[in-house]
């Protein structure tokens, strides 16, 4: 997908599709914390508002978040990613339910013509690694369907100043490595930080909220945190500013003390 005249990276892969499929294939095994995290991350809405719902989950990852939607009631789900190592995760994780398709597609070419228009369409933990999030959203928001909604979950600089630079600096390391080498880095990460973070007292729910995953998600956490060469920590009023443009009725709220569920609304 590289620019062939000029050789430099497309819009997909400066979003670390790769990067993240490698990831997807090494971390698929959904567990029950999981769901916790999406309602954490839904904040408000919550996770029983998907119930009859047809939904569009872009940035499907290994399926674990559609897996969740539909147990909390979507009527259909159809789950769209870049990455064959992702997608392949995410067929074998929806595999026992009707209700669900995979598909291979990227945020920047969705529209009405492909899949339809959707109650609701979701964008967990994406919007924030890519190079054009302003159009990926206006892409998401042609398919959802007259009073449906746009749900969204991105990072927050609230919340995450004090250990912002630190995370960069990882950051940093961490998406210029061979993925391989990133891969151990994040593990010999967590099993010299597993056992501090049990014990230092954080004032951030997130951070404390970490203490109560298993190591193996942590682990996952850790690495996600480390691969991506593309990371905004964004301000409320960057979220305003990326959502305005939609003029669709806009919930924006901080949760679990340092990121933000957005939830966008069609007139």
């Amino acid at each position: 997908m590289t620019n062939s005249e000029t050789n430099e990276p497309s819009t997909v892969e400066r979003g670390s599709t790769d990067r993240f499929g490698y990831e997807w294939a090494h971390y698929d095994a959904i567990i029950p914390e999981h769901e916790r995290q999406l309602g954490r991350w839904m904040g408000s809405t919550g996770l029983a508002s998907f119930a009859g719902k047809r939904v569009l989950d872009v940035g499907c990852g290994m399926g674990r978040n559609p897996f969740f939607m539909l147990k909390n009631g979507a009527a259909k789900m159809v789950a769209v990613d870049v990455d064959e190592g992702s997608l392949g995760s995410a067929r074998r994780n929806l595999a026992n339910d009707e209700r669900a398709e995979v598909h291979k597609a990227s945020v920047y070419d969705l529209g009405p013509e492909l899949f339809g228009t959707f109650d609701r369409v979701t964008n967990i933990g994406v919007l924030h690694h890519l190079a054009e999030p302003e159009r990926a959203l206006k892409a998401m928001w042609s398919c959802v369907a007259p009073g449906g909604d746009l749900v969204l979950w991105c990072y927050g600089k609230e919340g995450n100043r004090l250990l912002l630079p630190v995370i960069q600096t990882f950051r940093f390391i961490g998406s210029r490595l061979p993925i391989g080498a990133t891969h151990t880095l994040a593990r010999v990460t967590t099993a010299v930080a597993w056992p501090v973070m049990q014990r230092v007292p954080f004032r951030t729910d997130y951070y404390n909220h970490l203490k109560t995953l298993s190591k193996k998600n942590v682990e996952s956490i850790i690495f996600d945190q480390m691969l991506p060469h593309i990371a905004h920590y964004w301000t409320r009023a960057d979220m305003q500013r990326l959502v305005a443009p939609l003029g669709g009725d806009a919930l924006i709220e901080l949760v679990q003390g340092n990121s933000w569920h957005v939830r966008v609304t069609k007139k």
